[in-house]
């Protein structure tokens, strides 16, 4: 019986990825590579599994041949039917839409009924990464196939939410005309806030889940990506920082990434200072749309950061998609990608003029700032009206010079497929970014410019501020100092790259 469970285990894992070989197997599953050599022979014997390549790279994969209970889901959007997105390993995946269904046709699923080896991109860049995903897969002590880790999701981020099929119940739809226009109430959204906006709020969440220890579900974020987050609310009166209870149905306005002490995180140290200090320079100097943040005293002397969410206002949940989604590439390809293909798929969306200034602007900024995590699934695009698409507000902003030094990369991904560097833009690249948007040469050099002198100016302010805070709580200089280098690297590249000479700047470091 015991054989049977492992075996059952191993064969769901075959559901949650699309191919595996016995390495990966054996670090997923717990299990030795020799134990594994016996259930896969097995499992090939029944027909469920089939071996791909060669011995020394061989992989194997689920057989779609044999049949099995189908697995189907209800897709929703603000409590609208969209339509049935369902998993049988006759056909693999399946996306119908609901013959009520009046809006836009979603990403890469054009057709009325879409097909698909693997889950289709759209959905698979909803669930959690690496380790939150791998958590999360297991329930019960059983393997979930990712359409049953869809159900399992509470406030993904957009407008998605999955019912089961059999146990759906149609109830009285959100007439959409009746949800506030995001552009018109964004300020509301977002809200303000200063560099460092420290608040001594009393978090009402247990140690163990701030730590990332405990393995209760109900007291971890869905949202997609690698850090820990924890689905919280904000009670003003109180002041009190509370988890979201999903039980209830609560929606999230804010999200709060704890430090957390893996592998990964350790040699980050204020990883939420560093993503404070950035999105708030990019909010309240560059004009950007960024959401309120704030940092908290955490664990190791070091801090928790705060978010709101930008894609909820009361008991509405805006559409939102990140770029991922947008190329239809898997969330553990979001590094796969490169900074003119964004671009140009934005282009192809985005009609708002100011969206494609926006934009040109962040990817300026990030190449200032080194920020080293720019990847496909941080930028993204949030609907402003019937079909009408803008920028979606910016997070995730962080400078990873802090770091690695002048040595580590400008940007996660790579300029473009012909011309793959990661640092060190110059002026004739800028514009080549600026073309791509259709912003007119002038336009492209005037933002550029403007951008330069705004973090040549405002940034020493930053420096500034971070060495009294680091001063006040009693806290070596530690980030302080690495502005300062990151400041100083930033002017020397640009004006050795000549930049500065052609927008007309001068190069001054503090």
């Amino acid at each position: 019986m015991k054989k049977r469970a492992k075996l059952e285990e191993v064969k769901r894992l075959f559901e949650a990825y699309e191919n595996l070989t016995i390495k990966e197997l054996s670090k997923k599953s717990h299990l030795t590579e020799r134990t594994l050599r016996n259930y896969i022979a097995l499992l090939i014997e029944e027909g469920l599994v089939v071996a791909i390549g060669e011995t020394n790279r061989r992989y194997y994969q689920r057989n779609y041949a044999i049949d099995e209970e189908p697995i189907v889901l209800m897709v929703l959007q603000n409590g609208l039917e969209v339509g049935t997105l369902s998993f049988t390993y006759a056909k693999g995946y399946l996306f119908s839409y609901s013959s009520s269904y009046r809006g836009a046709k979603l990403a890469f699923l054009s057709e009325s009924i879409n097909e698909s080896y693997s889950l289709f991109p759209l959905f698979e860049n909803l669930i959690p990464e690496s380790k939150r995903r791998e958590r999360l897969l297991f329930k019960d002590g059983k393997v979930l196939n990712p359409l049953e880790l869809l159900l399992e999701l509470d406030n993904t981020h957009g407008s998605f939410d999955f019912s089961p099929l059999v146990s759906f119940v149609n109830e009285p739809q959100i007439d959409s005309f009746k949800i506030p226009s995001w552009k018109r109430i964004k300020q509301t959204i977002l809200g303000e806030n200063d560099f460092a906006n420290l608040i001594n709020y009393e978090l009402d969440i247990p140690l163990e889940a701030l730590k990332g220890v405990i393995q209760s579900r109900e007291l971890y974020s869905s949202l997609s990506g690698y850090q820990h987050k924890i689905d919280v609310n904000l009670d003003y009166n109180s002041k009190k920082i509370t988890r979201v209870k999903k039980e209830k149905g609560e929606l999230a306005h804010y999200l709060l990434k704890p430090y957390a002490t893996d592998r990964r995180i350790k040699h980050t140290p204020y990883l939420a200072l560093n993503e404070h200090l950035f999105m708030s320079f990019a909010k309240n100097e560059l004009k950007l749309d960024v959401p309120w943040s704030a940092v908290l005293l955490g664990e190791n002397r070091d801090f928790y950061f705060l978010v709101k969410r930008y894609d909820r206002y009361k008991g509405y949940k805006y559409h939102q998609y990140d770029f991922a989604q947008q190329l239809n590439i898997e969330s553990e390809d979001k590094y796969d990608v490169s900074i003119l293909s964004i671009l140009e798929k934005f282009t192809q969306i985005v009609k708002d003029k100011k969206s494609q200034e926006d934009i040109y602007r962040f990817i300026i900024y990030s190449s200032l700032i080194k920020h080293g995590d720019l990847h496909a699934k941080n930028i993204g695009l949030i609907e402003i009206g019937k079909d009408k698409w803008a920028l979606a507000p910016l997070y995730d902003i962080i400078s990873t010079y802090i770091y690695e030094g002048k040595k580590g990369d400008d940007f996660g991904i790579i300029f473009d497929y012909e011309n793959p560097k990661k640092k060190g833009l110059n002026y004739k690249e800028y514009l080549q970014m600026a073309k791509v948007l259709k912003l007119s040469d002038s336009k492209a050099r005037s933002i550029l410019k403007d951008t330069i002198k705004r973090f040549q100016i405002y940034f020493p302010k930053y420096i500034q501020t971070t060495k009294d805070f680091e001063k006040e709580l009693g806290y070596r200089h530690l980030l302080s100092k690495k502005l300062e280098l990151l400041y100083k690297h930033k002017n020397m590249e640009l004006d050795k790259l000549g930049v500065f000479e052609e927008i007309g700047l001068k190069s001054f470091v503090i």
